[in-house]
Formats: C-alpha cells, sequence, structure tokens
C-alpha cells in the first residue's frame, strides 16, 4: 500500500512516523502503568468519585487519553525522542508535566470534583512516571521499524540517520588489510 500511495506523490510526511509511534508506545505504555494504577487503588477512585463513570468506561477514557498523551509526546519530542539511553528521562519528565495539567485541564470538564487524595494520589502520581518512563524507553523501538516500513524498505537497504555515517559491515572486514596496505 505504502509504495502506491509513493507512486502517486503521497509520502509520509515529517510528522507522521513520530505521531504514530507516539501514540503506539502511549498505548503500550498504558499497561504497566495501568498495573501501577489499579495496585495503589487509584483507578477505582477515579472511576467511580471522579469520573463518575461505570469502570469499563472510566478504563476506555483512561486509555484514550494515555494513547493520546503518547501522541502529543511524539508531537513534541520528534526524532529528539529516539535517544536509546535517554528516552526513559525524557518520557519520565513528560510523564510528570501530564501529572501536573491532568487536574488542572481535566477537573473543570467534571465538574470541579477533587482529585483523589492519600494513597490514591499517590498511585495517580507514580502511574504518570511509570507511564512516561515506558513511553520514552520503548519509542526508538517502536519508530526505528515504523520508520523503514513506512518507507518501503527492509531496514537494511538504506540507511538514515547517524548510522548512515558508519562503514558497512563489508568495509570494516577489510579495513585490517587496507591499513596494512597503505
Amino acid at each position: 500500500m505504502i509504495g502506491f500511495l509513493q507512486a502517486h506523490g503521497m509520502d509520509p510526511g515529517p510528522l507522521q512516523r513520530p505521531l504514530t509511534a507516539g501514540a503506539l508506545s502511549g498505548l503500550a505504555a498504558t499497561v504497566p502503568a495501568a498495573a501501577v494504577f489499579v495496585g495503589f487503588g487509584s483507578f477505582e477512585v477515579v472511576a467511580d468519585r471522579v469520573m463518575r463513570q461505570p469502570r469499563p468506561l472510566a478504563a476506555l477514557i483512561l486509555l484514550a487519553a494515555f494513547t493520546l498523551g503518547g501522541l502529543c509526546y511524539g508531537l513534541v519530542f520528534r526524532r529528539a525522542a529516539n535517544d536509546r539511553r535517554g528516552g526513559w528521562l525524557f518520557g519520565a519528565a513528560f510523564g510528570f508535566l501530564l501529572w501536573t495539567i491532568a487536574p488542572v485541564a481535566v477537573l473543570p470538564l467534571l465538574g470541579g470534583q477533587t482529585m483523589a487524595a492519600g494513597r490514591a494520589a499517590t498511585g495517580f502520581f507514580v502511574s504518570f512516571l511509570v507511564w512516561g518512563a515506558v513511553l520514552g524507553a520503548i519509542f526508538p523501538y517502536v519508530h526505528r521499524p515504523l520508520h523503514a516500513q513506512m518507507d518501503g524498505e527492509d531496514g537494511s537497504a538504506k540507511r538514515l540517520g547517524p548510522s548512515a555515517a558508519a562503514l558497512p559491515s563489508r568495509l570494516l572486514r577489510r579495513a585490517p588489510k587496507l591499513l596494512r596496505d597503505s
């Protein structure tokens, strides 16, 4: 399908890859965050007292919110989010930012209800940090194959980014011989 679209001038835009990778990473990072959220008892408090929705609907809303948060992460950091060593830190900082914004942005929509307190509030905080750290840690691993797949390559045919400047392995094998001959 991508080949057909590229043949007609419809290349993936510069934001399509980070947004898609962010949404997929945000969705995957929801699993450990949800375990923390439920483990601390935060889910029951948020679903029953704050959102006043049935728990399955509240779970879907939270899943959509974390996926949208991952999309925003891809939008904000773009290719900078591909840092494999520091991505978890970018993600944790982004999770902290969302934790600070969530009550301010969501509470007016819910009619001014108070947020969770005590152990539930701690779970709310920790789940955002866990979500962000996992999001940042897995983003590069989701983005790179997605980048290659959208370009229609198998990952070895065309190298982009910092790895493009590296010597191909066939030259590395010949390097000792080339150095002896010179």
